[in-house]
């Protein structure tokens, strides 16, 4: 920095970090099979923080200028990139998705502002502290969904009464009370369905797979209520 003014390079290897560190949040996103993957994260964050060197910086090169607020482009960024994250989350048979992905872009603006304001050691470690989460809270999730409680209905369809109470069975073992079962109806091909409401504390992925294990059973479908 000379003459209290941030020189090219120190102003490039600001922005380079906070491209680098979205590169590897995005990165992690990719990894899982995500659409906003490394180019949509660097881009996020390259423009992230040349918005913020511009408030920090950029008018601090006219000459005489007064009463400028170097912090309200900084401002303007966090509100906009809320209507680029909301574009990824969308909702599908009561189920809410790209909610991670949402909050990794939101991070990913938070970081490379953090680099463009001069804080790149404070954005290196949230970046890793990002990663730490996303990846390492995933073995506890899987462990919390397993005894997580569920409350809504599944919808069977099956070949035979005695597929019903099997499946009425297999609902018990893995921890769900059966609270109404809908009239069942039948499929001109042979086949029955009706709808079971269910509630308790199990893993909702376990009790469908088992139940198309079950013989007789052709179709399983869970919906939260």
């Amino acid at each position: 920095m000379q003459g209290g003014r941030v020189d090219f390079w120190e102003q490039f290897g600001l922005l380079a970090l906070a491209t680098a560190l979205g590169v590897l949040v995005g990165a992690e996103r990719e990894y899982q099979g995500k659409a906003a993957g490394m180019r949509t994260h660097a881009l996020i964050a390259a423009g992230s923080a040349l918005f913020v060197l511009s408030g920090r910086i950029g008018f601090d090169l006219l000459d005489g200028a007064t009463g400028i607020d170097e912090t309200r482009i900084a401002a303007q960024v966090v509100t906009g990139i809320g209507f680029l994250g909301a574009g990824v989350i969308f909702f599908h048979r009561n189920l809410v998705f790209g909610m991670t992905t949402a909050a990794s872009i939101w991070v990913t603006t938070a970081l490379a502002m953090a680099c463009a304001a001069g804080l790149p050691a404070l954005a290196t470690a949230v970046t890793a502290l990002h990663l730490i989460v996303v990846t390492g809270l995933n073995p506890i999730e899987r462990v919390i969904a397993k005894h997580a409680l569920h409350s809504g209905r599944l919808h069977l369809v099956y070949t035979s009464a005695g597929a019903l109470t099997n499946a009425l069975s297999t609902c018990t073992d893995e921890g769900f009370t059966v609270i109404e079962i809908s009239a069942e109806r039948r499929d001109g091909d042979g086949e029955r369905s009706t709808v079971l409401t269910l509630h308790g504390r199990g893993s909702v992925a376990d009790l469908t797979a088992q139940l198309i294990e079950d013989e007789g059973i052709a179709g399983a479908t869970f919906k939260d209520q």
